[in-house]
């Protein structure tokens, strides 16, 4: 007997939790690269419009994409309770957040361009990992 296109491999929790630590160990790596084997001094803005920078430690990186990924993967939990359009809702806001957060390392002054390209990376990583695999399993309209 072959399986319906509807069934499931593994738990949604389970998809979404490997993503959580793919993409933090992604970033790690993206981080570890550009300082150690392009030796880049990662910097970021300290804060909209502003022209000075600080440094952007692993350590703040590993935290920044937990937390942003956890909150991720719990406004979906949320919208999956409430809508029956979760998965649509959810892609939406989470490529919207994604967008509007490259706003910060495209175009803030006194960035280095390998900064800047190291930021969009981190940026992209997150998005590029987080909403297909916790996509794979939400509920659909």
């Amino acid at each position: 007997m072959s399986a319906s296109p509807t069934t499931r491999t593994g738990s949604p929790t389970r998809t979404r939790a490997l993503a959580v630590v793919g993409v933090v160990l992604l970033d790690a790596l993206i981080w570890i690269a550009a300082s150690n084997v392009f030796d880049i001094e990662l910097r970021v803005p300290d804060g909209p419009g502003s022209t000075s920078t600080s440094e952007l430690a692993l350590p703040v990186v590993i935290i920044s994409v937990a937390v942003v990924s956890l909150v991720g993967w719990g406004l979906l939990a949320l919208l999956e309770r409430l809508t029956a359009r979760a998965r649509t809702v959810w892609t939406a806001i989470a490529s919207a957040v994604v967008v509007l957060s490259l706003f910060a390392p495209l175009f803030s002054e006194n960035l280095t361009a390998g900064n800047r390209t190291t930021l969009v990376c981190l940026h992209l990583a997150v998005g590029a990992v987080l909403i297909p695999a916790c996509r794979k399993d939400a509920r659909r309209a």
